[in-house]
């Protein structure tokens, strides 16, 4: 069962990236339209998205079990997308925030601005604890002491 949980939750979070680097995409696309700000600049809001899409590609490429197989690991990465779709969604659709209809333009970009760095830092941290995932399956005894 732990198996089929896995193997489901490994895909989902392809496809959850997938969904919150749009939604991220499209609010700081607009809100750098509203600040009047140069797109360029919104480059380092989306370099770690690139970087988990590459490290989750070369994981399902390479079947890396060390990774693939991690429920603990495919779980969080779930959580994670699943706070920043929350968030996004809070950003688009919430009418209880009085800021979005104050200042007319139907998204809270202050709400969203907030979140950018937490959301930064979280997948970071999963980019940093894939590639600690795939050194695990790699024997560096073999590697430096076998030199002949």
């Amino acid at each position: 069962m732990i198996k089929i949980v896995n193997t489901f939750l490994s895909i989902l979070k392809m496809f959850l990236l997938l969904i919150c680097f749009v939604f991220s995409f499209y609010i700081i696309i607009n809100m750098y339209r509203r600040l009047e700000k140069d797109l360029f600049q919104s480059i380092f809001n989306f370099i770690p998205y690139f970087i988990l899409f590459l490290l989750f590609s070369i994981n399902f490429i390479f079947k890396q079990k060390s990774v693939n197989q991690c429920f603990f690991y495919n779980i969080v990465c779930c959580l994670v997308f699943t706070v920043i779709l929350f968030a996004a969604y809070r950003t688009l659709f919430d009418t209880n925030m009085v800021i979005m209809l104050r200042l007319g333009y139907h998204i809270n970009f202050n709400y969203f601005a907030d979140i950018i760095a937490p959301m930064k830092a979280m997948l970071y941290i999963l980019c940093v604890c894939n590639i600690f995932l795939m050194l695990e399956g790699i024997d560096f005894k073999k590697i430096f002491l076998n030199k002949k």
